[in-house]
C-alpha cells in the first residue's frame, strides 16, 4: 500500500483500518523548490572577545526610550479592525510624550499595524491595516510614512512590530507554506501549534526550511521596502526563537543559526533588530547581535559584568507583568508605554514610569558599572554614581538624586544646558533637596512644570548654601534649570 509522507499520521491510520485491500491514491509528487546561495553566517558571536557588539547598532539603546502602541487588534466576530489607536492620534501622543521627556529620543514600534490588527494572517507582511489611516490619505502606508516625517520632529523614529515565526490558518500564505514544508511538525506529523491567539491556532515556522528556500529572505526584503525600514534603522521582531521540526529533523540549535542569519541580514541593509527576549526559551541569548529587549531577562550578576550597549532593553524581567523590580532600581528600565495607551491608564502613570524607570535608565547608560554587591544589593557606577536596592536610594558624588519613588536627577540626554527633573509619586510639602556637583555658585533657579503642552510658568526658587526646597504635587513633574 502507498502511503504518502504529506497525509497526517491519524488519517493514515483511518485509512489503512477502513480500506485494507485497496491502493489509497496519492497526491502528485510535488517537486523541492531549490535552495538559495546562502553567504550569511549563522555562527554564534563571542561579544567576550571585543566587549562591543559584532557591529555598531544604528541607534543607542542606551540613550534611548524603546516603547510601543497598540493600534489595533483582529474583531473575529465582525471580520473587521478593533481599532485603539489611529495614525493621527499617535502623532499626538508622541507629541505629548515628546514634551513630557524633554526631548529625548524615542522609538515607537506600531502594533497592528498589518491586515486586520496585531499578529493577523503571519507569515504575511505586506499588508497594511487600512482602518487606521487618516482620512485625508489614500492608503493607510501613506498615513504611516507620514506618520514616520512628522515624528522626527518631535525626536521620534516610528517602526513596526512584527513576526516572523508565527503562521495562522488565515494567512494568504498558508497553503504555501504547508505545501514548501514550512510548518514545524512533530515526531508524529503533526503541525506543532502553540494554542489560538487572535481567534485562530498559532503554528510555528520552520524557519531553517524557509530561509533555505529564500522566502525568509524574500518577506524581509518586501516589509523592508514596504514599512521604509531602512530609514527608521530598527524594525522590532516579537517572540523570536527557533522550536524544533522533529519531523524535518531541524533541531533548536538549526533554528538559532537561521535567527543569527536574520539579524546579521538585517543589519547588512542598515536596520537594527529589537526583540521581546536575551535569554528565554533560547539556547543561545545573542548578546551583541540583537540590539535591545523589550523584557530585559538577563540576570543581574550579567548585567553587572555586560557593558551597557550589550544588555539593553525595556523592563526588568520576563513576560507578561514578571517584573524584577529590584534588579530594575539598579540596572534601569525604560518604560514600554504599551499598556498605558492601550488601556487608557492616564499621563500620571506615563510620568510616574518615565521618571522612576527611564529617567534613572538614561542617567546609568553613561556610566560603567564598577562594582554590584549582591549581598548589600548595591552597584557603585563610574562618576560616583551609587544605587542602593535597600535604602531606594541613587546617589550622585554622595548628593542623593533619589529617594524611593521622589527624584531629584540630572536630564542625562540634556547638553546644550543643565536641567534636573524632580518628580515625587505620592507628593510632598517643602523637601530640602541638594544640588549635585556643577550646580555650585548658583543663586537661584528657575522650576517649570512639565506637562503634555511643555513646559509650564516658571517660579523662581532660591538657592541656599546649595540646596533648594520645592513641595510637588502627587505625579508632578518640574523642570529645575539654573538662573
Amino acid at each position: 500500500m502507498k502511503i504518502s509522507k504529506y497525509i497526517p499520521a491519524l488519517l493514515v491510520a483511518a485509512l489503512l483500518t477502513a480500506c485494507d485491500d485497496t491502493d489509497i491514491p496519492v497526491a502528485a509528487p510535488r517537486e523541492e523548490l531549490p535552495d538559495v546561495e546562502d553567504n550569511i553566517s549563522g555562527d554564534r558571536y563571542d561579544y567576550t572577545a571585543t566587549g562591543k557588539p559584532e557591529r555598531p547598532f544604528i541607534h543607542d539603546y542606551t540613550a534611548s526610550m524603546m516603547m510601543k502602541f497598540y493600534m489595533a487588534e483582529p474583531d473575529r466576530a465582525t471580520a473587521t479592525s478593533r481599532v485603539y489607536m489611529t495614525y493621527g492620534q499617535a502623532l499626538e501622543n508622541i507629541k505629548a510624550i515628546d514634551a513630557l521627556t524633554r526631548g529625548v529620543h524615542k522609538i515607537v514600534y506600531l502594533v497592528g499595524w498589518q491586515f486586520d490588527g496585531h499578529d493577523d494572517r503571519y507569515p504575511a507582511l505586506n499588508v497594511f491595516n487600512e482602518a487606521l489611516k487618516r482620512e485625508s490619505d489614500a492608503t493607510a502606508r501613506d498615513s504611516y510614512l507620514w506618520l514616520r516625517s512628522e515624528a522626527k520632529k518631535y525626536n521620534t523614529t516610528v517602526s513596526i512590530h512584527m513576526l516572523v515565526g508565527d503562521a495562522y490558518t488565515n494567512s494568504p500564505l498558508w497553503h504555501e507554506y504547508i505545501r514548501n514544508e514550512f510548518i514545524c511538525r512533530d515526531a508524529s506529523g503533526m503541525f506543532v501549534t502553540n494554542g489560538v491567539l487572535m481567534g485562530y491556532p498559532m503554528y510555528w515556522i520552520n524557519l531553517h526550511n524557509e530561509w533555505r528556500k529564500g522566502y525568509l529572505q524574500r518577506r524581509l526584503d518586501e516589509i523592508t521596502e514596504l514599512a521604509d525600514l531602512v530609514d527608521a534603522g530598527t524594525v522590532h521582531i516579537d517572540a523570536f526563537m527557533g522550536h524544533e521540526s522533529t519531523y524535518h529533523d531541524v533541531t533548536r540549535e538549526m533554528q538559532e543559526t537561521v535567527i543569527r542569519k536574520v539579524f546579521r541580514y538585517m543589519r547588512d541593509k542598515g536596520i537594527d533588530v529589537t526583540s521581546e527576549l536575551y535569554c528565554y526559551d533560547r539556547i543561545d541569548p545573542m548578546i551583541g547581535l540583537q540590539a535591545a529587549a523589550w523584557w530585559n531577562d538577563i540576570p543581574a550578576t550579567q548585567r553587572a559584568s555586560l557593558p551597557r550597549e550589550l544588555a539593553a532593553g525595556g523592563v526588568s524581567g520576563q513576560l507578561s507583568g514578571n517584573v524584577w523590580s529590584e534588579t530594575g532600581f539598579l540596572f534601569g528600565d525604560n518604560v514600554q508605554a504599551e499598556d498605558i495607551f492601550h488601556y487608557d491608564r492616564g499621563w500620571n502613570q506615563f510620568k510616574r514610569d518615565f521618571c522612576t524607570q527611564t529617567l534613572p535608565y538614561l542617567l546609568y547608560g553613561q556610566r560603567t558599572v564598577e562594582s554590584y554587591d549582591e549581598a548589600a544589593r548595591r552597584v557603585t557606577y563610574s562618576g560616583d554614581l551609587v544605587a542602593d536596592a535597600v535604602a531606594q536610594t541613587v546617589k550622585l558624588g554622595g548628593v542623593t538624586v533619589r529617594d524611593h519613588n521622589n527624584l531629584f536627577m540630572p536630564a542625562a540626554w540634556i547638553t546644550d544646558h543643565r536641567e534636573i527633573i524632580a518628580f515625587s509619586e505620592s507628593g510632598y510639602a517643602s523637601r530640602r533637596w541638594t544640588l549635585p556637583a556643577g550646580w555650585e555658585g548658583i543663586a537661584e533657579v528657575a522650576a517649570r512644570p512639565i506637562t503634555t503642552e511643555g513646559p509650564g510658568e516658571a517660579t523662581v526658587v532660591p538657592v541656599v548654601d546649595g540646596t533648594v526646597t520645592l513641595s510637588l504635587g502627587r505625579c508632578e513633574m518640574i523642570s529645575i534649570q539654573p538662573l
